[in-house]
């Protein structure tokens, strides 16, 4: 069996609503909070996020490793200014939310919540302050279930540790933004006004962002065709 996941990386997020709002071709990026018609993309949405800003989350993206295509890759990266102090919300879960898709025509999810598989993190211990560096992910995947600890900054990883259980792999920390936005050219499409040919700026270079990436054996997900995304879920 070949288990594939959509590539597509949508900057977006999901307020909730029926089965919060949209999958959006099989893949989101969502913040909970109050109930909502589904956005473009935003940061700092409201005074709690503004003040925790790992729990303001920035893309998804999801493929098949290149290294083993047996394995399929998470990445849910939160804290659209992060430096090399920033840690994760101890007041937040973080969550992936995997479920099958059906039918390839439409790219609906399945609506039985019992199918639905999660990798849910969550992260405490530390000097207050100044770090919250222990991670504890539990890998809910039906009748395989595993979870996997492992400290944030620790030996060679001054900004991220790993950990591994079972073929369940997680890594947490600090890398750089991997989305590539020229922000004038951004507001001139977005106010229908011409935009050359010339090449872009990427205004977000040398940004940094908190990034958890789950790599897990597609034979323990719900099918060969997924929808999967992400959220932080305050607790």
């Amino acid at each position: 069996m070949t288990t594939t996941a959509t590539t597509t990386t949508r900057r977006i997020k999901v307020r909730r609503g029926p089965w919060f709002g949209a999958w959006c071709l099989a893949v989101g990026a969502a913040l909970c909070v109050a109930p909502r018609a589904a956005e473009a993309s935003d940061h700092v949405d409201g005074l709690k996020t503004a003040v925790d800003n790992s729990a303001d989350v920035t893309d998804l993206y999801t493929f098949t490793s290149p290294a083993n295509p047996s394995k399929l890759v998470m990445i849910m990266s939160v804290h659209p200014t992060a430096w090399s102090g920033s840690k994760f919300s101890n007041a937040v879960d973080y969550v992936f939310r995997i479920r099958p898709v059906d039918d390839a025509r439409t790219l609906t999810p399945s609506t039985d919540t019992r199918r639905e598989q999660r990798v849910v993190c969550t992260f405490g211990g530390g000097i207050p302050f100044l770090g919250s560096p222990r991670a504890t992910c539990r890998f809910e995947l039906g009748t395989t279930n595993e979870i996997v600890t492992f400290d944030t900054r620790n030996g060679s990883y001054r900004a991220g540790g790993v950990g591994e259980r079972n073929g369940c792999r997680v890594f947490a920390g600090v890398r750089s933004d991997s989305w590539f936005l020229d922000l004038a050219r951004t507001l001139k499409f977005n106010n229908g006004l011409p935009v050359d040919q010339s090449p872009g700026i990427n205004g977000l270079h040398g940004q940094n962002v908190l990034s958890i990436v789950v790599e897990v054996d597609k034979a323990k997900l719900a099918g060969p065709l997924l929808a999967i995304t992400a959220q932080t879920v305050r607790k």
